[in-house]
């Protein structure tokens, strides 16, 4: 008979060849040379008839308008990337004291690009990394940079009408990067039907964002839902922006109104989700015990990697251990996927690889699980490095085809897919603006293409440690010719220890370990959405803080494919 361990991972591996084994017959593909790195073109599935987006705004087809620069001190002559001409049907207005003052390029609500805008200063402007192309940006403080700029910098941002007919409640949501300061305040408003009545939905100022910097609102997503009055028809999204002179700024892209999601109808298929341990295997048994705590019927663990803290075999011995005297409580199905730190201890990447994979139960770093539960099959796809290092993550054709293949297919399907990694790819999750973090995969733009043309992908990292607090705690990154709501990407925490960045500029930031920590994550997964929460489950041993385990961020993924 097996043990409890080797029965949960017979059942995960034998789950892992009943699906990956008939793809390996009958691939198209097998090379092992590098695949073309350049930028992902293929023809992505349309889900937008089927996904509840009622509008979409990117800014993006103003590129053609956008003109050099004006007299902004910073920016060097010629350099093109700004335009005061809003989308059709869209309107900014300005104070009438800001006429004729001030840097021209940032006279009220501007339409640019983040490069262009970080040329004129940075100051956690390039933080932005959801940007997509041209952006929305109200910014006081370079404005006040020439010709007398008024005391008071204020300016409206005005939607075009929004149909709304027959919807009861219906989501906003955009993504927004706010740095505040004293007596500065910005706003959202919806007016319905040209009534002249403003209904304020979101509003940041000094009483709920923490002056200076507050990583909550950086490089964040908003989504705001709204009860649509009976018989209203449109809607009038309205972007406020005021400040005193040299104050700070607040930049927004990619707004959307989706139609409202309802109560979710069926119970889930769930999974636990943990990363970076890193020679911690008392918290990880202690967030084993808080995960089982809140869900016991758990159909998979997704270990993110970081799993032990160099690769040693006595610190595989010491994960196993826990491993073995968890096995009542941990789910039967394990997926795990490679990290860094399973091969420092000097050996030859070969032999480190080879401890992981025995721990994984595979004979390759990338394969494909399927979780089974209430809320149907969950695919998960887990991605890796396959060679010694660098870069962090080299990959083959073969692994980056089989990706492409497993993504397609279960789009036809319908269902939402995660993928399991442990880096971050570029401009995604937590941290993944740093120059050491944008580039770690071989094919990092290649990558990113490919799941952005899958809005029903869900990217789950690790490695950067950063906390779930900040405001880029989860990203849906948009890419260039790929589906418009692009894919999203979620930072797994860490059971280790947190790390965070300070500076003001990307040239010279900086990161430092915060605190001790005990963090992942929870994924429900319905037809129709999956919910991700983000957990904190305390620090275990002597003075720890075991009583903890509560939920710190959650997002709500809407299912495109659901019909």
């Amino acid at each position: 008979m097996l043990s409890p361990k080797s029965r949960r991972r017979a059942l995960g591996s034998a789950l892992a060849l009943a699906v990956v084994l008939p793809l390996a017959i009958g691939a198209t593909s097998v090379a092992t040379a590098a695949p073309d790195a350049g930028v992902h073109k293929a023809d992505p599935v349309n889900t937008r008839p089927t996904d509840g987006v009622l509008y979409r705004q990117s800014f993006n087809d103003l590129a053609k308008n956008l003109q050099a620069r004006s007299n902004d001190p910073e920016i060097t002559d010629g350099t093109v990337g700004f335009t005061h001409t809003a989308p059709k049907g869209w309107a900014v207005e300005n104070d009438d004291s800001m006429a004729g003052v001030g840097v021209d390029e940032w006279r009220g609500w501007s339409f640019t690009t983040r490069d262009f805008w970080v040329d004129a200063e940075d100051q956690m402007r390039n933080r932005f990394a959801r940007a997509d192309n041209v952006m929305a940006v109200a910014d006081s403080d370079e404005f006040a940079d020439r010709n007398n700029a008024p005391h008071n910098f204020k300016t409206t941002l005005s939607s075009e009408e929004i149909k709304v007919t027959g919807e009861s409640a219906i989501e906003l949501s955009f993504d927004s990067h706010y740095r505040g300061w004293k007596g500065q305040s910005a706003s959202v408003t919806v007016e319905f039907d040209g009534s002249g009545k403003q209904q304020e939905i979101l509003r940041y100022d000094s009483s709920s964002v923490k002056d200076g910097y507050d990583g909550s609102v950086i490089n964040a997503n908003e989504t705001v839902a709204v009860d649509v009055p009976e018989g209203a028809k449109k809607a009038v999204f309205r972007w406020n922006f005021e400040a005193e002179a040299n104050s700070w700024y607040w930049a927004i892209d990619s707004v959307s109104v989706r139609q409202a999601l309802p109560e979710a109808a069926e119970d889930p298929t769930s999974a636990w989700v943990v990363s970076d341990i890193q020679g911690q295997p008392q918290d990880l048994a202690h967030a084993f015990t808080d995960l089982n705590a809140v869900r016991p019927d758990a159909a998979g663990l997704l270990m993110v990697g970081d799993i032990v803290a160099s690769g040693s075999e006595a610190q595989w011995a010491d994960i196993n251990k826990v491993m073995d005297e968890s096995a009542s409580i941990i789910p039967d199905t394990v997926a795990a996927a490679i990290g860094n730190h399973e091969s420092y201890t000097g050996e030859p990447f070969e032999v480190l690889r080879d401890r992981f994979l025995a721990f994984a139960e595979r004979d390759r770093v990338w394969d494909e699980y399927v979780l089974e539960g209430a809320g149907g099959e969950v695919p998960v796809l887990v991605l890796g490095q396959e060679s010694q290092r660098p870069p962090e993550v080299p990959m083959s054709a073969e692994q980056i085809d089989w990706l492409k293949e497993r993504l397609a297919h279960w789009t036809k399907q319908g269902k939402q897919v995660l993928v399991i990694s442990h880096f971050p790819l570029g401009d995604t999750a937590s941290a993944s603006w740093i120059p050491w973090y944008h580039n770690s995969y071989e094919h990092n733009d290649q990558l990113t293409g490919i799941l952005g043309d899958y809005p029903n992908a869900v990217m789950l990292n690790g490695h950067t440690h950063y906390p779930f607090e900040l405001g880029d705690w989860a990203a849906q990154r948009r890419t260039d010719g790929g589906h418009p709501d692009g894919f999203w990407a979620v930072n797994t925490g860490a059971v280790q220890v947190e790390w965070d960045a300070r500076g003001e500029d990307t040239a010279g930031i900086n990161e430092i370990v915060t605190r001790d920590i005990n963090r992942g994550l929870t994924v429900d997964v319905y037809k129709d959405r999956l919910v991700i929460e983000g957990r904190d489950f305390g620090v275990a041993g002597a003075g720890g803080t075991n009583d903890v385990n509560s939920v710190v961020r959650s997002v709500t993924i809407p299912n495109p494919l659901a019909k």
